[in-house]
C-alpha cells in the first residue's frame, strides 16, 4: 500500500475514533474501527501491530482498559508520526508532464487499498477509468462514479466492466459536478490535480489527500448531488 494514502487512512481513523468510555466488546462499531487500524498497522509494521493486537485483546479486562488504550492510541499515533516523517505533506503522488506511469501507480495503488466503497469525481471522466485504474479495486467494493453528463461510451464500458464478475458500479450525472476528488471508504478523499482521463499525458498532476474536515465537507456535498443525480 503506498505511504502516503496508508496515512491519510490513519490520520483519517485517529479523528473518527469512537469514544471507549461505554466500551462494548461486541459493539460493531469499536470492534470495526478497531479492526481497519490493526489490518493498516500490519502495512506499517507488523511488530507495532501485533502488540497492538494484544493491548485491543484484553480490553474487555476493566482492571487493564485504561493502560490498554494507552498503548492502542500510543501505537497509532506513533505510526502517524513515522509516516509523516517519510513521506512529503504536499503534493502528494506528483507526476511531471508525459509521466504516466507515476501518476497511474500512485491512482491504482489508492484505489486497492480501499475495502468498502470508492467514490470517483470528475466532470469530464470517460470510459479510461475502468481499464486505467478500476481493474485494480477489490471485487467486493462499491464503486460509485459521479460525472456532468454521461456518454454512450461510458456507459457501455460501465456494463462491460461489471457483467463478467458481476461487480457493484454505477455511474450517475449531476450538475453540480466540479471537482476531481477520489473518496475511499467513506474516510479520506484525495484530490487530482487534472481531469483523471487525461491526467499526467501533457501536463504536470498530482495526487493528494484532503485535509479530514475537507474530506468530510466534500463527501457529504457530493452525496447530495448522487442522490438528486441521474
Amino acid at each position: 500500500m503506498n505511504k502516503l494514502a496508508l496515512l491519510a487512512e490513519l490520520r483519517a481513523l485517529a479523528d473518527t475514533a469512537p469514544s471507549f468510555d461505554g466500551w462494548n466488546p461486541s459493539s460493531p462499531v469499536h470492534q470495526g474501527w478497531l479492526g481497519k487500524v490493526h489490518a493498516l498497522l500490519t502495512k506499517w509494521n507488523m511488530e507495532e501491530a501485533s502488540t497492538f493486537k494484544s493491548a485491543w485483546d484484553v480490553l474487555g479486562v476493566e482492571l487493564l482498559r485504561a493502560n490498554s488504550l494507552v498503548k492502542v492510541f500510543g501505537i497509532l499515533h506513533r505510526a502517524i508520526a513515522d509516516l509523516e516523517m517519510q513521506v512529503p505533506s504536499v503534493g502528494a503522488g506528483t507526476a511531471g508532464p508525459g509521466a504516466i506511469y507515476d501518476f497511474t501507480k500512485v491512482l491504482r495503488e489508492l484505489l486497492a487499498s480501499a475495502a468498502e466503497s470508492v467514490l470517483i469525481v470528475d466532470p469530464t471522466l470517460d470510459e479510461q477509468v475502468f481499464a486505467g485504474y478500476l481493474s485494480s479495486v477489490q471485487p467486493q467494493v462499491a464503486i460509485r462514479l459521479l460525472v456532468r453528463e454521461k456518454t454512450e461510451a461510458l456507459k457501455s464500458a460501465l456494463d462491460a466492466f461489471v457483467a463478467p464478475k458481476n461487480l457493484k458500479a454505477e455511474v450517475r450525472a449531476g450538475e453540480g459536478v466540479h471537482d476531481r476528488i477520489v473518496c475511499i471508504d467513506g474516510r479520506s478523499c484525495w484530490v487530482a490535480g487534472q481531469p483523471i482521463k487525461v491526467t499526467v499525458r501533457t501536463k504536470q498532476s498530482y495526487l493528494a489527500p484532503l485535509a479530514v474536515e475537507l474530506g468530510e465537507l466534500k463527501m457529504k456535498y457530493y452525496e447530495g448531488v448522487w442522490g438528486g443525480g441521474r
